[in-house]
């Protein structure tokens, strides 16, 4: 008899099913109870509740304070004028002459030592320069060799023969006590380079200088030059 026979002359394979069947029977029931367990952990297991309620404060608005200033305050800082220097009483000047002299005061000393002031005496020559040029005087001044030797003087401009410039230039003319002619200006001109000419022919003239009460003084007179080719 073969091992084959005898494992069902025995019941082996039956034993082996039952097994099986009741392996499976038993981890399925032990998941279960687990489960089980585990549910009622969670029903039943205490929660610790907070019975402080939250307390929550409304404000409003109207309730608010200023809000806060973006502003830096400045401390203010008290401005004190400076002291203003003493520089002594001055004394009166004589008669004629202009004295710097100034009386200092014991106070002014420093710790180094005195500082003594010595008047400095300087004389100022006081003189008026009469710039007054008169129009009409009992003689009007007269041009060295007449106005002749005026017109002589003048250079006839280039630009003024090119373009063919005619006609009179009307000088004014400043003359002093001595006969020269402090400045000249243009009354009327005629362009072209023409009234530079007859300023530099005026200034370059000596005059008779011009009087008035029988004394020399200043005149201002017309001169008028002609331009013609």
């Amino acid at each position: 008899m073969n091992s084959e026979n005898q494992n069902n002359v025995y019941g082996a394979f039956e034993l082996k099913r039952i097994y099986n069947k009741n392996y499976l029977y038993g981890v399925a029931v032990a998941i279960s109870v687990h489960m089980i367990i585990f549910l009622l952990l969670i029903i039943f297991l205490p929660v610790e509740k907070n019975d402080e309620a939250v307390k929550v404060k409304i404000v409003k608005y109207a309730e608010l304070g200023p809000p806060p200033s973006i502003i830096q305050n400045t401390p203010l800082v008290e401005k004190v004028a400076a002291e203003k220097p003493n520089f002594g009483k001055p004394v009166p000047a004589k008669k004629g002459e202009a004295v710097s002299e100034f009386e200092v005061p014991k106070e002014s000393a420093t710790a180094v030592g005195e500082v003594k002031v010595e008047p400095v005496k300087s004389e100022i020559k006081k003189e008026i320069i009469d710039e007054t040029f008169y129009v009409g005087v009992d003689m009007m001044p007269e041009p060295s060799g007449g106005l002749e030797a005026i017109q002589k003087k003048i250079i006839y401009p280039s630009e003024a023969r090119r373009d063919q410039i005619e006609g009179k230039v009307i000088v004014k003319a400043f003359i002093d006590e001595a006969g020269s002619v402090r400045r000249a200006e243009i009354v009327k001109g005629i362009g072209g380079g023409c009234d530079q000419a007859a300023i530099a022919a005026v200034m370059s003239s000596r005059f008779r200088p011009g009087r008035m009460n029988g004394k020399v003084v200043k005149v201002q007179m017309s001169i008028a030059l002609s331009f013609k080719l």
